[in-house]
């Protein structure tokens, strides 16, 4: 069987107006250069950090839009050859009314205190990383894009913080690798910048650069700017993590069988923006198991994407309007990972695959190919998709995509989109 389509979206990105009047000047901060590494011990206690210039006079987005925040909060940054570090101050008159409901990894950030800080490491006003924590010292951390329209909190990248409870509030130390971002190889960066800082108990949300109140962190062009980092370079950027599983079958009156499987991923930055993964007989067995739901409809459940593979830069294969994550989108996904490896909630083994994604000048790219063993009556597969996004005008892109699967040599199913 033989199937083609012609999927076409009329993408009003661009829509998106600005309604502020009389905007405040453009915030700016500056990082600092030390020598000595900070030890993460949520302690700010190293001399180091009082050579950094703080940013303070955050402002409410809630409950009084454009009001000082009631609770001070100071932020600091230095960073080494291989870390960025932030330093934050959460100032409290109560500080036995902090709120932590959640030290796991991607808490709620909604049902209690929290901090986090947002990097537009390419100043593009459209995508960032941010990095969050809580009183806990819980992690949470995403990868966002097109100025708030997509977010993946799924992402977990490698990074370093730890909190502590004082008479004065709370505070943090954060270390955040520069292999863990993705920037330009320039030798003077400039990024974007933003911190957000919850007071649960009094309802309030608090931002370093003004947010209006119908946006939120995630308004990456609202953002301050950060300067001082200059002569780093990530290097190889070259991460290989190879497994081995020694599986023991025995059945009554057989022998036993040795059944070894060897297997490796390498992820590898090509350029600065654009990274390359790799896989062979990949092994999702330490993947977190998905929450148990219960289908009482006859549409398919949505599980989201949870395997490292398909994680970083997910955002770009995403196809259509405005969406957060999959959830909120009411258009059709024309390429969900999930379907690559899975056949009606079973396991099917992946020979290996191929993505490059990421960013090159105004471009967003993704190009990605899976192919599946042979499983029961299910046949050898090959997924494939392209995709590619132009950034045009202040807040709008226009891209086209290309969904492969195909069956052997002859079955196939094809969708373009653009």
């Amino acid at each position: 069987m033989k199937h083609s389509r012609f999927l076409a979206v009329a993408l009003l990105a661009g829509c998106w107006t600005q309604s502020i009047v009389g905007a405040p000047e453009e915030k700016k901060l500056t990082a600092v250069y030390i020598q000595s590494p900070i030890v993460i011990d949520g302690i700010l206690d190293e001399r180091e950090w009082n050579l950094a210039q703080p940013a303070v006079d955050f402002t409410q987005k809630e409950p009084r839009e454009g009001q000082p925040a009631t609770e001070p909060t100071e932020v600091r940054l230095l960073y080494d050859d291989e870390n960025l570090y932030i330093g934050i101050y959460c100032f409290d008159s109560n500080p036995e009314g902090l709120i932590v409901n959640d030290v796991t990894r991607d808490y709620a950030p909604n049902l209690g205190d929290h901090f986090s800080v947002v990097l537009d490491t390419f100043d593009d006003n459209r995508n960032a990383f941010i990095f969050g924590t809580n009183p806990g010292g819980a992690l949470r951390e995403g990868q966002m894009g097109g100025d708030g329209k997509t977010s993946n909190f799924d992402w977990d990248a490698v990074w370093y913080v730890k909190s502590k409870i004082t008479e004065e509030g709370w505070q943090a130390e954060m270390a955040i690798p520069f292999k863990t971002l993705r920037f330009r190889d320039n030798e003077r960066q400039v990024w974007g910048i933003n911190f957000y800082r919850k007071i649960r108990r009094k309802n309030e949300d608090t931002y370093w650069s003004p947010i209006p109140r119908p946006y939120g962190i995630s308004r990456i062009s609202l953002a301050g700017e950060l300067e001082g980092i200059s002569g780093m370079h990530q290097g190889r950027n070259l991460y290989i993590k190879p497994y081995l599983s020694a599986p023991i079958e025995r059945r009554e009156g057989d022998d036993v069988d040795f059944l070894p499987e060897v297997g490796f991923d390498v992820k590898y930055g090509l350029t600065p923006g654009l990274t390359l993964d790799l896989t062979v007989n990949t092994d999702f067995a330490q993947v977190e198991a998905d929450e148990q739901q219960i289908n009482l409809t006859r549409f398919s459940l949505f599980f989201p994407e949870k395997r490292e593979f398909f994680l970083e830069n997910s955002s770009i294969f995403q196809f259509g309007k405005r969406v957060r994550g999959f959830r909120q989108s009411q258009d059709i996904i024309p390429f969900f990972s999930r379907r690559i490896g899975i056949e009606e909630g079973q396991l099917v083994p992946i020979l290996g695959g191929v993505r490059l994604s990421g960013t090159a000048g105004s471009y967003r790219l993704g190009v990605l190919s899976m192919q599946t063993d042979r499983f029961e009556e299910t046949p050898s597969t090959n997924f494939s998709v392209a995709r590619v996004r132009r950034d045009i005008l202040l807040n709008s892109d226009i891209g086209a995509i290309f969904v492969n699967k195909q069956v052997g040599s002859e079955e196939f199913n094809r969708t373009y989109g653009v």
